[in-house]
């Protein structure tokens, strides 16, 4: 074999070698954008919806504000309320299973969701008598999340209000298909209007089970467009004293 011919072949076997890095490498670029679905719905009021949908992504929450800086992060809102003596989380909270507040659950919160893998269910405290030493356990043994809120709709029940105050409205969702599917969700209003009404809209829009997330003046968010952070949630007056997020994320 010449000099010339074992050139050429070496020059080969770098190129083949190289394809396979080079496609590995674009792979592992977090494609943020591109995998993140948001939509824009009316609901039959007129009222105006923005939907963030789960999809394959993560979701999970954080004891620490998240970093706008992270890709890997694509939806950032604020979850349970925030304790106004404290200023910490209001009821049970279990990050990743760690437990917070097993003794300050709050029996005024009708609903809880609980995280596992990644995926949630929202299901109703029963003034809090669910959230027993049998679900903590659970959770802490499957590193799972929790953490209580207003249960909105349950199995395609809506919840019943006195409060008639108009804020804009966030919940994270279970969703209803057309072929009958699934899914998670965080839908947020356009307009400001009264929980009957942000209600009323979710069980039109397809929603089987919601559960509230923390707004009025701790309503700030953000998501991740076009790999640009657009901030959601209009107050935002009281976003530096909050103390817990939820997060959709790549997995």
């Amino acid at each position: 074999m010449n000099q010339k011919r074992a050139s050429l072949i070496a020059v080969i076997l770098l190129v083949a070698l190289a394809v396979p890095f080079a496609a590995l490498s674009f792979k592992n670029k977090p494609a943020a954008a591109a995998s993140f679905r948001v939509e824009t719905k009316k609901a039959p009021s007129g009222n105006t919806y923005t939907i963030f949908h789960q999809d394959k992504l993560k979701l999970d929450v954080s004891l620490t504000r998240p970093d706008k800086g992270d890709k890997n992060i694509l939806l950032c809102i604020p979850g349970a309320y925030t304790d106004l003596v404290s200023l910490k989380v209001d009821g049970l909270f279990i990050d990743n299973g760690t437990v917070y507040n097993k003794n300050k659950v709050n029996h005024t919160l009708g609903g809880a969701i609980k995280i596992i893998n990644g995926e949630c269910e929202i299901f109703p405290t029963r003034k809090g008598k669910l959230l027993n030493d049998s679900l903590i356990n659970l959770l802490v043994s499957t590193r799972g999340s929790l953490f209580q809120q207003i249960q909105l709709i349950e199995k395609g029940a809506g919840a019943k209000y006195k409060d008639v105050k108009e804020f804009q409205r966030r919940a994270i969702v279970k969703l209803k298909s057309k072929s009958g599917g699934i899914s998670t969700a965080v839908i947020e209003s356009f307009e400001h209007i009264t929980l009957t009404d942000f209600t009323k809209d979710l069980l039109e829009l397809g929603v089987v089970d919601a559960l509230y997330t923390d707004m009025g003046s701790w309503d700030e968010g953000w998501y991740r467009k076009d790999n640009e952070v657009e901030t959601i949630g209009r107050i935002r007056s009281q976003t530096d004293k909050q103390c817990n997020w939820v997060v959709f994320k790549i997995r």
